[in-house]
C-alpha cells in the first residue's frame, strides 16, 4: 500500500513537471492577441494589440505583467508572412482575427522570439542571458529621438516604439532589450514622479540650444541626435528608472541585468 502511494506521488510529480515544461505560447496567440479595424482621420486601418490573458493560461503572468513589453515585440518583430494590406480587405471581424492569428503562427521570427521568451522565463529550459547596464543604456537612449528641426530652428522630439534611432544605429536587433527599455520608460513617461523622465528629455533638449551644432540643417540634426544620446546616457534618472523597472519585473524577463 505504501509502495503504491509512493508510486502515485512520483507519477503525479512527473506529470506536474511535464506540464510545466510544456507551457506553449505559440499555439495560443488568440488568447492574448487581438486585431481590430480602426478609423483615424477618415481612414480605416488594422491594428494588432496585446490583451489580458486568462489567468488559467500558463503564460498569463508573463503576458499580463508585461503587456507593453509584449506589445513592442508584436509591433516590431513580425516578418513579411503577415500581410496587413491583405488584412485590410477582410471586413468580417471573426474572419479577420482567424486569418491574422494563422499568419502569425507561420511567422518564423515572431514564433522564435516568443518560444525563447517562454523557455527562459517559464519553462526555464534555456539559461537567461546576462546584460550589462552599458548595453541597456545603449538601447534605451535611442528612444529619446530628435526627429527633426522645424522652420523656426526648434528641435522636435519624439518618443515612440516605431520612430527611433535603433534601425539606424544597431546592426543587430535585440528584441528583449528593446522591448524592456521602451516599456520601462513608457511606464513613467508623462508622469511626475521620482523618475520624471519626460522632464529629463525636455531638459536635455534645452541643453542642445547652448551649442551651435551646424550650419547645414542635416548635419545639425545628426549632431543633435548624437548629443541627445550622450546626455541621456549620463542621466542618473534614466539609469535608476531602468534598475527599478528591472527589479520589479525580473521574474518575467529573459535576461539578468548586471549593474
Amino acid at each position: 500500500m505504501k509502495a503504491t502511494f509512493i508510486i502515485f506521488i512520483l507519477i503525479t510529480f512527473t506529470k506536474n513537471i511535464f506540464a510545466e515544461e510544456q507551457c506553449n505560447i505559440t499555439d495560443h496567440y488568440s488568447d492574448f492577441i487581438k486585431i481590430e479595424r480602426q478609423n483615424y482621420d477618415g481612414k480605416e486601418y488594422t491594428s494588432a494589440k496585446i490583451v489580458e490573458a486568462n489567468e488559467k493560461n500558463c503564460f498569463a503572468e508573463l503576458v499580463n505583467k508585461n503587456q507593453v513589453f509584449m506589445d513592442y515585440l508584436l509591433s516590431n518583430f513580425i516578418m513579411d508572412s503577415v500581410h496587413f494590406a491583405k488584412l485590410e480587405e477582410i471586413y468580417d471581424t471573426a474572419n479577420l482575427q482567424t486569418v491574422f492569428i494563422n499568419s502569425l503562427k507561420n511567422d518564423s521570427l515572431y514564433n522564435y522570439i516568443m518560444s525563447e521568451l517562454v523557455a527562459k522565463t517559464i519553462n526555464k529550459k534555456i539559461i537567461k542571458d546576462t546584460v550589462s547596464m552599458e548595453k541597456l543604456l545603449n538601447f534605451a537612449v535611442k528612444f529619446f529621438y530628435v526627429l527633426r528641426i522645424n522652420e523656426d530652428g526648434n528641435y522636435i522630439l519624439k518618443f515612440c516604439s516605431g520612430i527611433n534611432a535603433i534601425n539606424q544605429t544597431e546592426k543587430k536587433r535585440q528584441p528583449y532589450i528593446e522591448a524592456f527599455c521602451f516599456s520601462a520608460i513608457l511606464n513613467h513617461y508623462g508622469h511626475e514622479n521620482e523618475f520624471d523622465i519626460t522632464n529629463e528629455f525636455v531638459s536635455a533638449a534645452q541643453e542642445l540650444y547652448k551649442l551651435n551644432l551646424g550650419i547645414d540643417s542635416n548635419e545639425q540634426l545628426l549632431r543633435a541626435q548624437g548629443a541627445m544620446f550622450m546626455l541621456m546616457r549620463n542621466n542618473d534618472i534614466l539609469k535608476n528608472l531602468l534598475i527599478n523597472e528591472y527589479e520589479h519585473r525580473k521574474n518575467y524577463l529573459p535576461f539578468i541585468l548586471i549593474y
